[in-house]
């Protein structure tokens, strides 16, 4: 039996109060609303019939260098310094791993993103994720970004479940692990898999994890106009197990459901 349990995360709205590129990126490009700039994107990317995430990706790109800005790693990194999360968030980690440590178990955490993963891997919550799933740059030889590497749209998301289950972490072109053939007590039972997200781009990571078995969970800003609907559709629908607000703070609804969800698993 493998004595691990994996919670896996979107990131934007999830685990912070805002879309990523609110917090810096947006403002040093000349937006003031995030939904201003990823239109902006999509004309940059010269979007007709373009994935959403290639749109974004590209058209940060076409306008960082407008302006004159080099765009790398460092640069991507640094508009991760700021963003704002949950009630909550920055002390999660530490005490779900002290529950599973307490009964034997590790807890794995991962994110899976349509953001920028150059971004994420720039905030104070970075370090406690065992690997961030999300888009990424190629870069040449100067280290400067030329062209999207790696795009994590919303149905591509549920291969990464499969990774995780797996433990095929890496190597994200080599085809040959992820689809070679496991038996069930190599892979990490769906049971042991909590999915949080926190809407409608969730939907196909949130039923294939519910639907095996697992924990998906719909999360809510009750603080933004429509969240909840969001969220209480998805239940509804059958998507999701639950539906709560995002706070991650101990002895909130999410916080009981997911410790207790844990003490299940491992007792």
């Amino acid at each position: 039996m493998q004595k691990r349990i994996a919670l896996l995360y979107d990131f934007d709205y999830t685990l912070t109060d805002g879309y990523m590129q609110e917090f810096g990126l947006m403002q040093k490009l000349g937006f003031d609303n995030v939904y201003n700039f990823f239109e902006k994107c999509d004309i940059d990317a010269r979007e007709k019939d373009v994935d959403m995430c290639l749109s974004m990706m590209a058209g940060t790109l076409f306008m960082s260098k407008a302006k004159g800005y080099t765009v790398s790693r460092e640069y991507l990194r640094e508009f991760g310094k700021d963003i704002t999360y949950y009630s909550g968030v920055l002390e999660w980690f530490d005490k779900i791993n002290e529950l599973g440590k307490s009964k034997g178990y590790e807890i794995e955490h991962y994110i899976i993103s349509s953001g920028i993963k150059e971004i994420i891997e720039g905030t104070k919550i970075a370090h406690h994720f065992k690997r961030i799933y999300s888009n990424f740059y190629a870069y040449d030889d100067k280290g400067e970004a030329f062209w999207p590497a790696q795009v994590v749209n919303y149905t591509s998301k549920t291969q990464y479940i499969f990774r995780v289950r797996k433990n095929v972490l890496d190597n994200l072109k080599d085809l040959s692990k992820i689809n070679a053939k496991m038996t069930d007590e190599e892979m990490l039972p769906f049971e042991n898999i909590i999915y949080l997200g926190d809407s409608e781009t969730d939907i196909p990571s949130f039923k294939v994890v519910k639907n095996s078995g697992g924990l998906s969970i719909c999360v809510y800003n009750p603080n933004k106009d429509g969240a909840k609907a969001v969220a209480q559709r998805c239940f509804e629908e059958g998507r999701v197990n639950y539906y709560l607000p995002a706070d991650y703070s101990e002895g909130s609804e999410l916080f009981q459901l997911i410790t207790s969800y844990i003490e299940k698993i491992t007792n």
